[in-house]
């Protein structure tokens, strides 16, 4: 059988004779050579004729086919139609909260609305004064008007928002401590080894440190060493040195053990040495304060929001000592509205703080059965507010809000928490268990003094503190060691994040710097200040 030739015209061979009959015949159009007659041929004709022997070269355009590049939305550009509807930020936001009856969700479309009341009166406002300024202008040349506008039209500009008064310099806090005390005496290192032969110590004096209050020796002992014996090495020692002294056998990190004793000549740690010796310098917004120094001359620092609730018990006369330096070390890096404080007592010299911005209410009595009224109310407002936003603590509510709706720090310091004991009220106590409970995590913090050790606390209240600061107590009631602590500022304190308690030496805050910092923080007549 044969092939059939893909191309019909293959096998066809041109000539003028046959090109002839094909002008006879009328299929084959020829444009180069048109009679009278092809040219009237009608339209549909043509189309129909044409239907066999010219091919399409452009591709019809379908429902798919992209026709004008300018209606594509570009990254860079945006889209180019000129009949797209403008989109509109703010009515988009307001529409998204029309069904939502939550009153958080209310608070902030509020305190929306009234900002951008605010900035639409302001730009009216400034519209006004630049025509004013126009017509008090003396008529001149467009150029010469020109360039007077450029070198002699007042700049308006707003002034920063912010809070109203900056945070106090840290020239405030006075004198720091005086640097005379010994750190590390390494030259009465041998008179110490003497001293330690003779009382029949095995071992030696490796290194002495101090930290102005306290000194202590660092002894390596023996192999052999029996710490049976450090009771009786203890009597002898503090006859041969004329003083008091504490031995700590378990030292971390070695088998040594310390000899601590006080100085003759204490060197008074005074709370700006702490401040520029920490990460308080940087003034951060992190709730850390400091207390004092360990004996090894190192600071200590804790954030209020692991410390939660805290136990202060015993000596009656260094009650303020602690508070003191939490409060200054709070109000020189944070403002009024990030952190608030409430005193309750009996005493009239916390009166002072009820000028400063941070109070977050007067100061109410020990024996008042509604001192706590207040901040209950704030208790449970925040639960209600936090269950609503879908967060548990005041971290989480805080970075999901704006500045303006987030919620503050408080601390409540409770002056004299024995009486309380004492007087043996259910509704106080009652309020008190429940900050304990759900204060932590909702940015409501308890600080509690208590001096009177006869007077005992339940094991249910004392579980719930997470932080304690024992002085010297013979029974180590609250902290165990706490009876081998010497008489002053010297104290253990236990947290949250560790089981081994920390000896501290307290610093002290003058009565001069602390009102100098109420007096700067109180004073609200220059507002200028940003």
């Amino acid at each position: 059988m044969r092939r059939r030739s893909r191309n019909r015209f293959q096998d066809r061979t041109f000539s003028n004779q046959t090109i002839d009959d094909m002008k006879l015949n009328k299929r084959f159009p020829f444009p180069f050579e048109l009679s009278e007659e092809e040219q009237d041929i009608p339209k549909q004709e043509k189309k129909q004729e044409s239907r066999y022997t010219e091919r399409r070269t452009v591709k019809r355009p379908s429902s798919q086919t992209i026709t004008k590049a300018r209606v594509v939305p570009s990254a860079i550009h945006g889209t180019k139609n000129p009949y797209r509807r403008e989109y509109d930020e703010t009515a988009e936001y307001r529409r998204k909260f029309e069904h939502h009856q939550s009153p958080i969700i209310q608070d902030i479309v509020r305190k929306r609305k009234e900002k951008e009341e605010k900035d639409r009166l302001r730009k009216e406002r400034l519209q006004k004064e630049r025509k004013v300024e126009e017509t008090k202008r003396p008529i001149e040349s467009k150029h010469k008007e020109q360039k007077h506008v450029e070198k002699e039209l007042p700049v308006h500009r707003e002034r920063k928002l912010g809070p109203s008064k900056t945070l106090p310099p840290i020239s405030i806090l006075g004198n720091e401590q005086e640097q005379n005390f010994v750190k590390h005496d390494d030259e009465n290192l041998e008179s110490i080894n003497a001293i330690i032969k003779q009382v029949g110590i095995e071992g030696k004096v490796v290194e002495y440190f101090s930290n102005g209050i306290v000194g202590s020796y660092s002894i390596q002992l023996d192999r052999h060493f029996k710490l049976s014996k450090i009771e009786d090495v203890k009597a002898q020692l503090e006859g041969a040195l004329n003083k008091k002294v504490r031995i700590i056998t378990e030292v971390l990190g070695n088998n040594n053990i310390q000899i601590e004793f006080p100085l003759e000549k204490p060197s008074e740690i005074y709370f700006k040495s702490l401040f520029l010796n920490s990460s308080l310098k940087l003034r951060k917004n992190d709730y850390r304060f400091a207390l004092g120094k360990t004996v090894d001359n190192r600071i200590f620092t804790y954030e209020l929001r692991k410390a939660g609730h805290t136990l202060i018990y015993g000596n009656e006369e260094k009650r303020t000592e602690i508070i003191d330096s939490m409060l200054v070390s709070l109000l020189m890096n944070h403002s009024s509205d990030s952190f608030q404080f409430k005193v309750i007592s009996d005493s009239k010299e916390f009166d002072t703080f009820n000028s400063l911005p941070h109070s977050f209410s007067e100061r109410k009595s020990v024996y008042d059965t509604d001192a706590f009224n207040d901040i209950i109310d704030e208790l449970n407002s925040r639960n209600i507010q936090f269950r609503r936003a879908h967060v548990r603590n005041i971290q989480s509510f805080n970075t999901r809000v704006k500045q303006e709706s987030r919620k503050s720090t408080i601390v409540i310091y409770i002056d004299d928490f024995d009486r309380i004991l004492e007087r043996n009220n259910p509704e106080v106590i009652r309020h008190i268990l429940q900050i304990l409970k759900q204060g932590k995590a909702l940015g409501i913090h308890l600080v509690m003094n208590h001096t009177k050790t006869d007077v005992g606390i339940r094991y249910q209240l004392l579980s719930l503190m997470q932080t304690k600061i024992s002085y010297y107590d013979e029974k180590s009631s609250v902290i165990d060691g706490a009876d081998k602590l010497f008489e002053g500022n010297d104290c253990l304190v236990t947290i949250s994040t560790s089981n081994r308690p920390v000896r501290l030496n307290m610093s002290t805050v003058k009565a001069e710097v602390l009102s100098n910092i109420i007096n700067y923080l109180s004073d609200r007549s220059d507002e200028s200040k940003v």
